[in-house]
């Protein structure tokens, strides 16, 4: 066999029409072959930039839509407060105290305070009176005189706007703040109604900002920096970053793909639509460099199967087309053996374009599933931008709620004072950190027993013992309030009277920190005290006293084997629960 095959073979070399024909076919079908491979390779890259400009474009879009309007929703807050009878008062006359009563500017303050506490990216709101020569913000009533933060004042001689939104610095110093004011003249002098935001905690804003492949700023027409993260001077040049050298001062949007073989990335850009500024967005794109090299790879690895493949069908087409030919020569050269016609069937011609249309069939479709793959994943990311629930619109309406609760029974009514209680709960609940200081932990327990005692009235009795200590050490949300429920409606609930009491303590012990809650309730019996404690130390989930199961499986994740969980309890006597745990700073 092996010695056919080399005889055959050097029959082929010595054949100058097979050389030929294999020479040609090789060409042909590489030039083929390569632009084959390469309308796929630039296919496959379309596809990629299409997609990441498409999602920089859309997340733009959405974020200068989203922060537009909520600066609309400031507009809107400085005309309601414009439209308050008390903040007219304030305004028009020199001792308005003596129209309402004592309390006259506790309660404006009270109305700031309701706004600042219901959008947190407010960093403060200023009324001012230059007919009584007042500033009053949420915490001090003062004169412009002695106001130290006063550099919005020239900007009332210069406008007759019905709102005027700039950039300053508040104080004269860091941090930087997007003012919104109504000048307003009243008895011929000036007011004004002043909302300082800081946009670093705006929450669209704030969501790019903690991306760290991508920057979003603010540029105004006169190509400068308004706002962007870590801002060093108020305004500052665009050179100051090189990604921004595709800005142009226009009134379309528009998105272009920068790839840097290094560092690629989408420079987006679109106007506001209501303010005198650019939104403008750089994301880098580590996932499109890593998927556009692994394409170029695969690249590779085709156009070399498919070298391999044309050597191959070349070499056998031009061996098929000497066949008939070497036939001839044996048959002359041995003109004893008996003819076939097998010798010159051609069905090996149709084998091989058979061959080399499914191969190409195989490629399309294989191009028509990652087309298809790519727009599937499209479709999932808009549906999973549209499922997304924003959690400030409950904030927002809670804050609402309490403002019309103020207005409707008084704001110094309890129920306003719980719903504003409850939204600042459902805040930090919310919130995205996990670990926060002791302090503030403590701060909204408080809150929660202050609604619980609104319940029970003055049959429960709550006492803290705090070591000021351990205040700063981090420690999960809510880990004391669980264990605060469980103590109120398990052991004080079935037997509440004037004598059921509370003690919650945090002490430091060495390194430790000991947070104990004691209440004086039913307690538990001994087999069902045994039960819990087998319970705390299972993995498996449980059926009852969740929240104290729940809270010991988070604090062992964070300390491992340092956090020790200890249940005392007596039958008619009450409960403690007593977390063990180092403190961490």
């Amino acid at each position: 066999m092996k010695t056919n095959l080399s005889a055959l073979t050097k029959r082929l070399l010595k054949s100058k029409i097979f050389l030929k024909n294999f020479i040609c076919l090789m060409v042909i079908q590489s030039i083929l072959f390569s632009v084959f491979s390469l309308v796929i390779f630039s296919q496959s890259r379309s596809i990629l930039e299409k997609e990441s400009t498409a999602s920089s474009q859309y997340q733009l879009e959405e974020t200068s839509q989203a922060v537009d309007n909520q600066l609309r929703d400031m507009r809107y807050i400085a005309a309601t407060l414009d439209t308050n009878a008390m903040v007219n008062a304030l305004f028009s006359y020199r001792n308005p105290e003596s129209i309402y009563d004592s309390s006259f500017y506790s309660t404006i303050q009270e109305i700031l305070k309701s706004y600042v506490n219901g959008f947190p990216y407010i960093d403060s709101i200023y009324l001012y009176s230059e007919y009584s020569d007042v500033i009053l913000t949420t915490t001090e009533r003062t004169s412009a005189s002695h106001f130290t933060d006063t550099n919005w004042l020239d900007m009332l001689d210069e406008t007759e706007e019905a709102f005027q939104i700039f950039f300053r610095a508040k104080n004269n110093s860091f941090p930087f703040v997007l003012c919104v004011m109504k000048p307003l003249l009243v008895n011929g002098y000036h007011a004004a109604i002043v909302i300082n935001l800081n946009l670093e905690l705006l929450p669209q804003l704030e969501e790019i900002q903690s991306d760290p492949y991508q920057e979003i700023y603010l540029i105004s027409a006169e190509e400068e920096i308004l706002y962007r993260s870590r801002q060093r001077e108020l305004t500052e040049p665009l050179s100051l970053i090189p990604e921004l050298s595709h800005f142009v001062s226009q009134e379309e949007a528009f998105t272009l793909l920068v790839n840097q073989s290094s560092k690629p990335y989408t420079y987006s850009q679109i106007p506001s639509s209501l303010y005198p500024w650019y939104y403008v967005t750089v994301t880098y794109l580590l996932e499109y460099a890593s998927q556009l090299s692994l394409t170029r790879a695969l690249f590779v690895a085709l156009f070399c199967s498919l070298f391999c493949a044309v050597f191959l069908l070349s070499f056998l087409l031009s061996m098929r087309s000497v066949k008939p030919i070497q036939n001839l020569l044996q048959l002359i050269q041995n003109p004893e053996e008996t003819f076939s016609s097998e010798l010159y069937n051609d069905a090996e011609i149709g084998y091989l374009a058979d061959q080399i249309t499914s191969y190409i069939q195989k490629n399309q479709d294989l191009t028509q599933e990652l087309s298809l793959r790519l727009n599937v994943l499209n479709q999932t990311k808009i549906l999973a931008l549209q499922s997304q629930i924003n959690p400030h619109f409950l904030f927002n309406t809670l804050n609402m709620i309490h403002i019309q609760e103020s207005e409707a029974l008084g704001y110094d009514h309890r129920i306003p004072h719980l719903t504003l209680e409850l939204s600042r709960l459902m805040r930090y609940a919310f919130e995205s950190t996990d670990l926060v200081s002791l302090k503030t932990e403590l701060q909204f327990t408080k809150m929660y027993v202050d609604i619980l005692k609104e319940r029970y009235g003055e049959k429960l009795y709550v006492a803290y013992d705090i070591d000021e200590e351990v205040l700063s050490a981090k420690v999960p949300k809510l880990f004391i309030q669980p264990v605060i429920e469980n103590a109120v409606f398990h052991g004080l609930a079935e037997k509440m009277d004037e004598n059921s009491s509370l003690l919650i303590t945090c002490r430091k012990e060495g390194s430790d920190c000991i947070a104990a809650v004691k209440d004086n309730g039913v307690g538990m019996s001994e087999e069902t005290l045994r039960k819990l404690r087998e319970y705390l130390k299972m993995d498996s989930p449980m059926k009852k006293n969740i929240g104290i199961k729940n809270v010991a499986t988070r604090m062992s994740l964070l300390y491992g084997e340092a956090f020790r969980t200890e249940v005392e309890s007596a039958e008619g006597e009450g409960s403690t629960v007593t977390f063990r745990f180092p403190i961490m700073q």
